[in-house]
């Protein structure tokens, strides 16, 4: 029943439990020419999406104009190669449009030299599909197997969203220091299933019919803060941020489970439904940094965020229920865990005329997955993502326009996976393989020429 046990073990790597957080936190770029910089510019934000990056920046920022994130059209796949047994991948590819930040100013020269601004952004979102379908009958089964036919089915689908609606203010502190703060409101909402099935016939011609199901939803309300210092003096920029841990204030969710196996000599059955469990989500504290050098017409970017570990917690925790058949008990939670985790990236921009630029960077999205960090199922993604963006900026009359275009890659052995299923097959190895294209389009309104 080799090929049984390596379907049923991708999705049960331990006791009925659902991931709850997506592993990174650098995704998503907020701003046109941030987005082109891959974020690189926690020290030399120059627009209304400081609101996010730099708060201190608002302040000193040349250009607070009305501002829509970059629109960017993704073409990403993930799969785990292996994943449901030698030469059975586990993925899938999705198209579409990425989030976007809406931002403006409410008024300036508040108080002197303060700005108060508003800003909307998706921190997290995304659709997670990984399935596969195996169909063996007696002439591709390994030698000796005792299996006439064999079908296995094994999928993942995970939806999450997490949206931030801020309010900024920023003080000046003379010409060259400036102070501001955004504390934000965040709703966060996700759902999980996991689902494999089983069918074989035995040579004997006896059956065996095995389903698992687990998932679950929940959505939860948190707020949180982050501060910002920016200093800006001839050729140097530079600034420092932080963002404090969540602070939650509701959430609800449910968590089902249902698995059975059905045979000749065999039969168990497990089933519950747990509504209106009590949700809590947790985001971490950060502290970043960055700066920015100027030499003639080139400007040069780098930035960094580390964030705090996440101990191990319950987003929901059900109540033990007896199984139907055997009359076990079981648990059913949703759990959290991830480690500490350190960004980067670093872009340069050349101005060939006052209003037209190019840019080109690279940033280092690292997983908060680790193998220190023991996983319940297939919903985070261990792999550290690198990618590579390149594009213009131009204005015309009061409007500027960016047009990009960025590479994502990442890969990584799925330690877990392996040494489990390993035990019964020493050559197995699951690899998760990552690759995106993104195509960028933005526009900032009344920003004009710099």
């Amino acid at each position: 029943m080799r090929y049984v046990t390596l379907l049923m073990i991708t999705f049960s790597l331990a006791p009925i439990s659902l991931l709850a957080q997506d592993a990174h936190y650098w995704t998503f770029q907020y701003g046109p020419r941030s987005s082109l910089l891959g974020g690189a510019v926690i020290g030399s934000v120059e627009d209304v999406s400081a609101t996010y990056y730099n708060p201190g920046a608002l302040s000193l920022a040349t250009n607070l104009s009305f501002a829509v994130s970059a629109n960017v059209f993704e073409i990403s796949g993930v799969s785990l190669e292996g994943g449901g047994g030698e030469g059975v991948d586990l993925g899938s590819k999705r198209t579409g449009l990425r989030p976007s930040l809406i931002a403006g100013t409410i008024g300036r020269n508040l108080l002197g030299r303060g700005v108060l601004a508003y800003s909307a952004l998706t921190r997290t979102r995304g659709t997670q599909d990984l399935q596969g379908l195996l169909v063996e009958s007696a002439g591709s089964l390994p030698p000796g197997s005792t299996l006439e036919e064999f079908v296995g089915i094994a999928q993942f689908t995970g939806v999450f969203s997490d949206t931030w609606l801020g309010l900024s203010y920023a003080h000046a502190l003379g010409n060259h220091f400036g102070l501001g703060v955004t504390w934000y409101g965040a709703f966060r909402s996700q759902r999980r299933r996991a689902e494999s099935i089983t069918q074989t016939i035995a040579t004997d011609g006896t059956g065996l019919s095995s389903l698992d199901l687990r998932g679950g939803r929940y959505s939860t309300i948190r707020t949180l803060g982050k501060l910002g210092a920016s200093f800006a003096g001839g050729p140097v920029t530079a600034g420092m941020t932080l963002t404090t841990p969540s602070i939650h204030i509701s959430g609800s969710g449910q968590l089902g489970f249902d698995t059975g196996v059905f045979g000749t000599d065999t039969t168990a059955l497990a089933a519950t439904v747990q509504p209106d469990l009590p949700a809590e989500f947790k985001s971490p504290l950060s502290v970043g940094g960055g700066a920015a050098l100027r030499l003639g017409n080139t400007r040069l970017h780098a930035s960094g965020e580390w964030y705090q570990a996440i101990d191990p917690y319950f987003v929901m925790q059900g109540q033990d229920f007896v199984a139907q058949q055997p009359p076990d008990t079981l648990t059913v939670d949703a759990v959290q865990a991830l480690d500490e985790v350190l960004n980067w990236a670093v872009g340069v921009e050349h101005a060939f005329s006052r209003g037209v630029s190019a840019y080109v960077s690279y940033l280092a999205d690292n997983s908060g997955l680790t193998e220190n960090v023991q996983r319940a199922g297939l919903s985070l993604i261990p792999i550290d993502i690198s990618t590579v963006t390149a594009g213009a900026e131009f204005g015309v009359g009061a409007i500027r326009f960016t047009l990009g275009f960025g590479y994502g890659w990442g890969s990584k052995v799925d330690r877990e996976l392996t040494d489990l299923i390993s035990q019964a097959d020493p050559d197995f190895e699951a690899t998760y393989v990552y690759r995106s294209m993104r195509f960028i389009f933005g526009f900032e309104v009344g920003g004009g020429n710099r």
